[in-house]
C-alpha cells in the first residue's frame, strides 16, 4: 500500500463563501496565492467574475490580507463594506440575502490571479451555531 498523508488544515478546493456578513476565503486560495500580506480585489461586473491577486504593500488599492504561511491559522474573512457592496450589486436578486454561497475558484497562472465566476455560486444554508452540551 502507498499511503499519502492528508492535510486536514487545508481545504481540498480553492473556494470562497459569500454571505450577508462577508467573504470567507479558504486556505487553499491562500496556498495558491502564496499567503500574501496584501492583495488586490478585482471585479469584472459585466462577466460577474471576482478575482484576488497578490500585490505589494504600497500598491494603490492594496488590501491587507494574510499572515505568513506558518502564522496563518485559519481562513481569511473580509467584511469590508467597500468590497461587499460591489459584490452584492453584481449578484443582485439572484442571491438570497440570508443564504451563503460557495464559489469554486480557478487559478490563472499567467496573471497569478485566483478568479471566481459568481455565476457558478451554489447556495448553502448558514451553519447554525449549536450550544455545547459538555457542561451537563
Amino acid at each position: 500500500m502507498n499511503f499519502e498523508t492528508i492535510d486536514s488544515n487545508i481545504n481540498a478546493y480553492p473556494d470562497i463563501f459569500l454571505n450577508q456578513n462577508g467573504v470567507t476565503i479558504t486556505k487553499k486560495v491562500l496556498e495558491y496565492l502564496g499567503y500574501p500580506a496584501f492583495v488586490l480585489c478585482l471585479l469584472d461586473a459585466k462577466a460577474r467574475v471576482f478575482a484576488i491577486r497578490s500585490c505589494k504593500s504600497n500598491e494603490p488599492k492594496g488590501f491587507k490580507f494574510s499572515k505568513p504561511k506558518g502564522e496563518q491559522k485559519g481562513v481569511v474573512t473580509i467584511s469590508n463594506k467597500n468590497l461587499l457592496d460591489p459584490l452584492r450589486a453584481v449578484t443582485g436578486e439572484d442571491w438570497i440575502p440570508d443564504k451563503s454561497y460557495k464559489v469554486r475558484g480557478f487559478w490563472v497562472a499567467d496573471a497569478k490571479t485566483m478568479c471566481f465566476d459568481l455565476n457558478e455560486g451554489v447556495q448553502a444554508d448558514f451553519r447554525p451555531v449549536t450550544p455545547s452540551n459538555d457542561a451537563e
